[in-house]
């Protein structure tokens, strides 16, 4: 949960690096601005998130629910905070960096390449014990099918 949030800030500072290069401390600033009005509400509620660890699970939907209806008001807040206090912000440097911020979460697959590794490992256990649990059963049924024309015959 940390780490996605960690890649969001990486990949805006990258993105402010860009952006000072190319477009100077305006767009910079700018870009700044639209990543942290997305990394900010993340953030908060990763940490929401990781203080309901622990719980009843079934309060974990209600946590999750709410906390994504917060994160998307506090965003719209951060944008309206930045029409109404940063009027010469550069608008189109403020969504590249808002959208840098939240796209790079997909990064966070591939940081964390053990997980996916016991995840990809579960599901083909999980696969081979269903095709083991099938085999089972097919030959079950074809048991009682023999028992039940063995019995016939002996009428």
């Amino acid at each position: 949960m940390f780490m996605a949030v960690g890649l969001q800030t990486l990949a805006v500072c990258v993105g402010i690096l860009i952006a000072a290069l190319v477009g100077g401390s305006h767009a910079a600033w700018s870009l700044f601005l639209g990543g942290a009005a997305g990394v900010v509400p993340n953030a908060l509620f990763a940490f929401r998130l990781s203080r309901h660890k622990g719980r009843s699970p079934e309060s974990y939907p209600v946590v999750f629910f709410l906390g994504e209806f917060t994160k998307i008001g506090l965003t719209i807040f951060a944008f309206g905070l930045i029409l109404k206090f940063v009027p010469d912000a550069s608008w189109l440097a403020v969504m590249i960096g808002f959208v840098v911020g939240l796209k790079a979460q997909i990064f966070a697959l591939w940081f964390d390449g053990d997980r996916t590794d016991k995840v990809i490992k579960e599901a083909e256990a999980a696969k081979q014990q269903a095709l083991l649990e099938a085999k089972e059963s097919e030959a079950a049924k074809q048991q009682a099918q023999e028992l039940a024309q063995s019995s016939s015959n002996d009428k």
